[in-house]
């Protein structure tokens, strides 16, 4: 092998492997939402306490988000706007939280946030829920 060819080698291998690192480092920023706040560290007690009404915990530390959320006067319930995981350059969609995942106490993390993880029929999404705590406000 010449000295020519070992430094192409060497250089494919350099580009792959930085390929394959920014990859996984973009892949596992995208999809994984930190509901813990690392400058409050005094929570995360708090967010692994949280347990819907059937007493299943709604924290496993990757899949809880920040939502916009609102109470639907005519229903009685909360909504929450989800954004498709799939097609993150969609707009999201509103959809009707069950009263059995809403925690009914003080959010100490400040702002509305779900616990959900989707489920596709037919092409369309539809939220499957473990949790949803509302904003201070709510």
């Amino acid at each position: 092998m010449t000295s020519s060819n070992g430094r192409s080698v060497h250089l494919y291998r350099l580009i792959v492997a930085r390929t394959m690192g920014l990859c996984a480092v973009t892949l596992f920023g995208i999809n994984t939402a930190y509901s813990h706040d690392p400058m409050r560290p005094e929570l995360n007690a708090w967010f692994k306490s949280l347990k819907n009404k059937a007493g299943e915990p709604c924290c496993d530390g990757g899949d809880g988000q920040h939502a916009e959320a609102e109470w639907d006067t005519a229903k009685t319930g909360y909504r929450v706007l989800l954004k498709n995981p799939h097609r993150p350059n969609e707009p999201g969609q509103w959809f009707d939280v069950p009263n059995s995942v809403v925690l009914n106490r003080q959010n100490l993390s400040g702002r509305a946030m779900v616990w959900w993880w989707p489920s596709y029929d037919n092409g369309r999404m539809t939220p499957l829920w473990r949790c949803f705590i509302p904003g201070p406000e709510g």
